[in-house]
């Protein structure tokens, strides 16, 4: 309740006026969400920063998401975003990790570079991250810094798939649904484009009504 977060906020504020790095995170963190205090990027930030210059790992990445997005400042800077998501990828954080191949794989804020994009989606996915999985399987069919392999962009669609991504269920769907195709099984593109129909995925709705096939 309220008096718990104003308790919460006095605890830590004292901490972090103290230099604790997880404190002024934390305080950061009820600033941006807007948690028992009213939202404030810019208050945000000036906890978030001496929190990320001391290596706070969440710190580095939030100051990227700030900078990425352009909360708490008149416009987006991604090339300070590229910067402190670098700080949190290479100390294996997941989603700076995609969030940072992204930028490598369209040269946002860096130099594009596919051999690092492809890097970092690789370290995001390895831990699970699912919307890098699915990037790297858009690289793997698209041909984007590496040889196309539809087999392998599937194989990743699929596991993005299993773990409720639509828009990798859609193109599992597709991929097994071409009759001309390295993957085509008629059920399993039944299967998917019905997974991703039950998401509400209109293109998926109309795949399966082409071929009169009805969700599950």
């Amino acid at each position: 309740d309220a008096e718990d977060f104003a308790t919460a906020m006095s605890i830590w504020g004292e901490t972090a006026a103290a230099g604790n790095s997880e404190s002024q995170y934390y305080l950061g963190q009820m600033h941006a969400n807007g948690t028992g205090t009213t939202q404030d990027f810019a208050k945000a930030m000036e906890f978030f920063t001496p929190a990320a210059e001391a290596g706070y790992l969440e710190a580095e990445y939030s100051m990227g998401v700030l900078y990425h997005v352009g909360l708490g400042m008149d416009d987006p800077d991604s090339a300070e975003a590229a910067y402190w998501y670098t700080k949190a990828a290479d100390k294996g954080h997941a989603q700076a990790q995609c969030n940072l191949a992204g930028m490598y794989e369209t040269g946002e804020g860096v130099t594009r570079d596919y051999v690092k994009a492809i890097d970092y989606y690789r370290q995001s996915s390895d831990q699970g991250y699912v919307v890098a999985v699915y990037n790297l399987g858009v690289m793997w069919q698209n041909g984007t810094g590496l040889e196309a392999d539809i087999v392998k962009a599937n194989e990743l669609y699929v596991l993005a798939g299993e773990a409720g991504l639509t828009a990798a269920q859609f193109n599992a769907g597709v991929i097994f649904g071409d009759p001309d195709g390295p993957c085509y099984d008629r059920e399993k593109s039944r299967y998917w484009l019905g997974k991703a129909a039950e998401q509400g995925h209109e293109q998926a709705r109309d795949e399966l009504d082409k071929h009169r096939v009805k969700p599950n």
